[in-house]
């Protein structure tokens, strides 16, 4: 339903980024004297989460031609390829750095991986409205 709602994977993936974005950003700038603020946060991380894996589902099935019929699980086991793979990153940087500055690092790889994927969907649409608006003779 969300995902008919908001029209399209990439467009729900970007509000996932955003949401884990504002979340860890807020993790950040949580006074040590107030740790129970993070409560206020939390309800972001059921967005990034469902929003996330609604938006890879989708996208990956999208990748299944008709001509790749019974290679659906294929295109799931790579999106869980990849995030596993970004899982494995985030453990490798984490060990590097410490809790405040984790947050911030990531927030930052989020956005640049945000705006990428915003562009790259800016690209796609005015492609495919270049092509619909194509006349032949």
């Amino acid at each position: 339903e969300m995902l008919k709602l908001i029209g399209s994977p990439s467009c729900m993936l970007q509000i996932a980024c955003l949401a884990y974005i504002v979340r860890v950003l807020g993790y950040s700038i949580v006074p040590t004297s107030h740790p129970y603020w993070v409560l206020l946060l939390e309800p972001l991380h059921g967005i990034t989460i469902a929003f996330a894996t609604t938006s890879s589902v989708a996208v990956a099935d999208s990748w299944m031609t008709p001509s790749m019929k019974g290679y659906e699980a294929s295109g799931q086991g790579l999106v869980s390829m990849v995030r596993g793979l970004g899982q494995f990153v985030g453990f490798c940087i984490a060990g590097y750095l410490e809790g405040r500055t984790l947050y911030r690092v990531l927030a930052v790889i989020v956005t640049f991986g945000a705006l990428l994927l915003g562009m790259g969907n800016y690209i796609s649409i005015s492609r495919t409205k270049a092509r619909t608006n194509y006349v032949s003779l």
